[in-house]
């Protein structure tokens, strides 16, 4: 559990806790063909109780999302994860539907699926076309905060070398329309079609920030600050930074792992910022191309250390990230758990590899969404002391 103090000391010597939340994307299955389908902004309505979080509807209908209430420490983080878990698929069974986390529709036929009948939906439809075709796709945000602006941006300059290894925690989107794509994260691959759905720029001030926004949006390339899309940015409704690179996790724990990282990373980089540590400016391109690489080898493969410049086995990425953030996480008070869960990740798998296996017995892509759903509930028993091993 995290200290109370363990936050970012003010001007005035007060801490600032860093708190977090989550939001979950998910698909929706019919319960007998097991292919994507509607029904988002009924599932959602389906729900009654508040207090563990929100759920929305989505781009497409048969998408849908739950956003945690703040939690102050991650054994609050994954006991509402887990309710908000159990409580969607038992609203989605109601329906006749079935709740996967899964980052990409591994079933389906080619074809652009419906958009939810919502009016800005509607628009980015009209504005963009075809790129919002095939973008029924799911991932995993993380807010910290509490972050004024200036100081998120400054926080998002010192994650962005660390974004690949936190796309290798959730790699879960192997196979789409019954193929194996040959991508651990096929959901990056079909994002980053979308304008601004890439890494962040190094900011050098809130001016640059907002300048940068304000032709954006005149452009057109944004339609508001929602469509900011990159893998880490300054909530446009909340005092928080956002960190969405990740692939929907295949179970809870492993979105807790996930947010556990992101907030260490926070707590390092304000570490670095009280003392004048500016961020390594690292090459757009470059860091592209590790996040690219991370996409389509996940962690069973190999990745680009920007810091380096040299291609390493994916794992060896993860585990810098961990040594980076070790003191974050012990001033937390989360090395333990994030420790228990590396261990249980090492040992099963990637979400990606485990699809693959099952796949590899019979090739057989309905074994694979039936492993999905299991997944999906997996760690959900809401008084569960320890994560499962």
């Amino acid at each position: 559990m995290s200290r109370p103090d363990a936050g970012h000391r003010t001007e005035n010597g007060q801490h600032t806790i860093l708190t977090l939340g989550v939001e979950e994307e998910f698909l929706l299955l019919d319960s007998e063909s097991l292919q994507p389908t509607g029904e988002g902004g009924a599932v959602s309505r389906i729900r009654r109780r508040q207090e563990e979080g929100e759920v929305q509807f989505e781009l497409t209908p048969s998408q849908i999302e739950t956003s945690s209430s703040v939690c102050h420490d991650l054994e609050e983080l994954r006991r509402k994860l887990a309710y908000l878990r159990t409580d969607l698929a038992a609203a989605a069974v109601q329906r006749g539907r079935r709740l996967a986390a899964i980052a990409a529709p591994p079933t389906g036929q080619a074809g652009p699926p419906p958009v939810t009948d919502t009016p800005r939906y509607r628009r980015m439809y009209e504005s963009y076309g075809a790129l919002v075709e095939d973008q029924g796709v799911c991932a995993c945000h993380v807010h910290v905060g509490t972050l004024d602006l200036e100081s998120a941006l400054l926080v998002s300059n010192h994650l962005r070398p660390w974004l690949p290894a936190l796309l290798l925690v959730t790699t879960n989107s192997p196979f789409f329309r019954n193929a194996d794509t040959g991508y651990a994260s096929w959901r990056t691959a079909l994002w980053s079609r979308l304008p601004t759905a890439c890494p962040p720029p190094y900011f050098t001030s809130v001016e640059h920030y907002r300048a940068l926004v304000d032709i954006l949006q005149d452009s057109g390339m944004v339609l508001d600050l929602g469509m900011l899309y990159w893998y880490v940015r300054p909530s446009e409704h909340m005092p928080t930074l956002e960190v969405r690179i990740a692939d929907a996790a295949a179970t809870a724990d492993e979105a807790v792992l996930l947010a556990g990282l992101v907030r260490a990373l926070t707590v390092i980089a304000l570490r670095d910022i009280a003392r004048g540590r500016a961020a390594e400016p690292i090459d757009e391109q470059m860091l592209q191309a590790s996040c690219w690489r991370a996409a389509r080898d996940g962690l069973e493969g190999s990745s680009l250390d920007v810091l380096t410049g040299q291609v390493i086995p994916s794992w060896e990425l993860l585990d810098g990230l961990v040594r980076h953030v070790r003191p974050g996480l012990e001033e937390l008070g989360d090395l333990h758990l994030i420790t228990r869960l590396l261990r249980i990740l090492r040992a099963r798998g990637s979400g990606a590899s485990r699809q693959r296996a099952v796949f590899r017995r019979h090739r057989d892509i309905d074994e694979v969404v039936e492993h999905v759903l299991t997944e999906t509930m997996r760690d959900t028993t809401a008084k569960r002391a320890k994560p499962s091993t």
